[in-house]
């Protein structure tokens, strides 16, 4: 009889949407880093130990931290190449970036906190660093991820709406600014996709549809939020 089919190997990258930060209040810095560079803060279980549970996919390793950005993803990849889990046998990778380097963190408190046209403001702003800083920064990590795994489907994660503004008023952000908010997010989608269409063995999935109504303040939300210290683990 047939053998069955190995496992893929699994590594994932990235900023807090992969570390987990988001996904429970229990947090922990990866040993995998050096000391001397800032922490990498993870929590579990994040999608990444979601694809972990499947029979078909091994997680070598997570080498994603929270709060960092899509510029930081080749130092990401230079330390899952040194700690040999990023190689030739590496199958799947899968990368969300690019909210830190528009300054997402600043623009939920723009957008919670002051006047709409502040929030549109500052989403506007986002937006153009979204094209001209995320894109070209994405398609320099992934021509970095490909150098050292050049075998692996990367994998680009688009990011969620934060927010449900379809299901109605959740009492942290208004309706308008949400929208104003979530619009933002769809723009810096756009960018993802489209450095991923740049680069070779790369692939671009959407998970706004899959999150539709579990944005934060909802009973079914999928987001672990804090409303004593709303910006943490951003």
């Amino acid at each position: 009889a047939a053998q069955d089919a190995a496992p893929l190997d699994y590594v994932a990258l990235g900023d807090s949407y992969t570390s987990g930060i988001g996904a429970s209040p229990s947090v922990t810095v990866s040993p995998l880093y050096p000391a001397e560079l800032q922490p990498c803060y993870q929590s579990s279980p994040g999608y990444a130990d979601v694809l972990d549970t499947q029979d078909h996919v091994q997680l070598t390793a997570n080498a994603a931290c929270a709060g960092w950005t899509a510029a930081m993803v080749p130092l990401q990849v230079q330390v899952a190449s040194a700690a040999g889990v990023l190689n030739a046998e590496t199958d799947l990778v899968t990368i969300t970036a690019g909210g830190n380097d528009v300054g997402f963190g600043n623009l939920l408190g723009a957008c919670m906190l002051r006047p709409l046209e502040v929030c549109a403001s500052e989403v506007k702003a986002a937006e153009a660093v979204a094209q001209a800083v995320v894109l070209p920064a994405l398609t320099a990590a992934y021509a970095a991820i490909r150098a050292q795994a050049p075998n692996a489907r990367i994998v680009a994660l688009g990011y969620p709406h934060l927010f449900s503004p379809e299901v109605g008023a959740n009492g942290y952000i208004t309706n308008e600014a949400a929208k104003v908010f979530n619009k933002g997010t769809d723009t810096l989608n756009k960018a993802i996709k489209d450095a991923a269409k740049k680069s070779p063995g790369t692939v671009y999935v959407s998970v706004t549809d899959e999150f539709e109504g579990h944005g934060v303040g909802l009973p079914g939300s999928w987001f672990f939020f804090d409303p004593a210290d709303p910006f943490s683990g951003m």
